[in-house]
């Protein structure tokens, strides 16, 4: 089938979502689809490439960051990928578009389906369900829910990537059927390498510096773990974003600035490097769809430190592969951060049951349950 995919985020920009497209077109063109995908402009990446076999187009918006997308540049990308997708179905046949989060592309799939008679599918990542992520949009829920009830209704499939999700949006709409597939990871890849002792324990985080990421929290406990453990340890942090001159003011006014180390964005095809090149995983945020980054360190065989959210919950599973926090218990924080430094025959045990685990969520299994949606539901005229 001719496939058209619409993210306004892919490597190398964006998050999480960004991450599942990018192996979206590799299994989809390897199951015989023509793909193409639609996305952002950004600085000088190309404007037109073929990737992994998929026609990538990077269409004019708004981006300011590689990692963040303000809500006028979501509508801008929006208005852009409506237009310049309109274009493309009346010169192209197109048998199934799929949209990757609700808003902006699901509403460009929405209009788009409307005008053509062309079915379309919808990724929702996290944000885009109500109520997913208060802290950031709960003034805005519930002036975009019905504009979200309206682009799902009409959509062949809806997937959520955990169980929390599916939950919230069978409470925004129990008339509508949401699919939980979770996110995955290439496990032929990120995988443990054996390597030499390091003079220090070092604990990762992965992740844009936002307050909704919660690193803060990891700062803050720092004063305390430093008091107890033995062991010579640093936090690297890898990851960019308007947070960080925040997170600096608090590491210096608690002394603990000499315990961390940005190292700011690394590229995806380089990434797996920092996890095997880590002891610890720690990932405190206050809302999660299902992180990418916690499979992957998982992958690597890395204990997992994580908040007791949606998402984070289903893949850690406390005192197997890792530890988790709930809400800002900073106390328990350090001391599970302290049980992990001191002891590494503990950290080896959970990090191989983090491998363990990681390896049902293999990107190609997962990518077979969307193509097995794409065949049902392409129009194939």
């Amino acid at each position: 089938m001719n496939l058209l995919l619409i993210n306004n985020e892919f490597p190398p920009i964006g998050g999480g979502g960004s991450t599942v497209t990018k192996y979206a077109i590799k299994y989809l063109v390897n199951a015989g689809h023509t793909v193409t995908l639609v996305t952002s402009r950004y600085q000088d990446l190309p404007h037109r490439e073929t990737i992994d076999g998929a026609t990538v187009i990077r269409i004019p918006a708004l981006r300011k960051y590689k990692d963040y997308s303000s809500m006028l540049e979501l509508v801008t990308f929006g208005v852009s990928a409506l237009l310049f997708c309109t274009g493309y179905m009346m010169r192209h046949k197109v048998d199934f578009i799929f949209a990757f989060f609700a808003v902006p592309a699901g509403f460009s799939a929405w209009l788009l389906s409307g005008i053509f008679h062309v079915p379309y599918g919808v990724y929702f990542g996290g944000s885009d369900i109500p109520n997913a992520n208060p802290s950031r949009f709960r003034v805005i829920y519930p002036i975009i829910t019905p504009l979200l009830k309206m682009i799902w209704k009409k959509a062949s499939f809806r997937s959520v990537c955990s169980k929390e999700l599916e939950l919230l949006g069978r409470k925004a709409d129990p008339t509508s059927e949401f699919l939980t597939i979770p996110n995955g990871v290439e496990t032929d890849r990120f995988t443990p390498i054996e390597r030499s002792a390091s003079p220090k324990v070092k604990i990762l985080f992965i992740g844009r510096l936002i307050p909704r990421k919660g690193f803060h929290r990891v700062v803050q406990a720092l004063p305390e773990v430093r008091k107890r453990v033995s062991v010579p340890f640093e936090v690297e942090v890898v990851g960019t974003g308007a947070h960080r001159s925040e997170l600096d003011t608090l590491a210096e006014e608690l002394h603990v600035s000499d315990l961390i180390r940005y190292v700011g964005m690394v590229p995806y095809d380089k990434l797996e490097k920092s996890y095997q090149y880590a002891d610890i995983f720690v990932l405190t945020s206050l809302s999660e769809g299902m992180p990418s980054v916690i499979l992957e360190a998982m992958g690597c065989g890395l204990p997992i430190i994580a908040s007791d959210v949606g998402g984070n919950n289903e893949i850690v599973h406390e005192g197997e592969n890792g530890f988790l926090i709930l809400g800002d218990d900073v106390r328990l924080l350090a001391d599970r951060m302290v049980a992990l430094l001191e002891d590494a025959q503990l950290r080896r045990r959970m990090g191989n049951k983090s491998r363990e685990l990681a390896l049902a969520y293999d990107w190609k299994n997962i990518m077979g349950k969307y193509n097995e949606l794409i065949e049902k539901y392409g129009s194939r005229t």
